[in-house]
């Protein structure tokens, strides 16, 4: 296996980020965890990951402001995978704009598995 790489999940939901964490546990990354947006920008500013896990629907502000505030950070940009309850057509194109992946909740934690693998290239 290669070096780790560094990947925060925001996601509010303590249960769905267990379930998270028990489908990437096999992979070679360094999971941290922020359960809303504020804490999210702070912790995304401080690890510089290689990915962000990001849920759309957060207590204290949404996913795209949690990305926009991103951009904005003096760091290299980190991927972005939005994972979300939201299967409304309109958030998907907003990913598609905003060129992040995409996957809705629920999801089978094979698929997510694969899906951070194919998006940090682990072989």
């Amino acid at each position: 296996m290669t070096s780790q790489y560094c990947v925060v999940s925001v996601e509010d939901d303590l249960g769905i980020y267990q379930i998270i964490r028990a489908s990437l546990q096999q992979l070679p990354i360094e999971l941290h965890h922020a359960a809303n947006g504020r804490d999210a920008i702070a912790l995304i500013g401080r690890s510089q990951p290689a990915l962000v896990i990001l849920d759309i629907s957060l207590p204290d502000m949404n996913g795209w402001d949690v990305l926009q505030s991103m951009s904005k950070l003096e760091i290299q940009k980190p991927k972005v995978l939005v994972l979300t309850a939201f299967t409304n057509p309109t958030h998907r194109l907003i990913g598609h704009l905003q060129n992040v992946a995409y996957m809705n909740k629920p999801f089978l934690p094979r698929e997510l598995s694969a899906m951070v693998s194919e998006i940090l290239e682990i072989s």
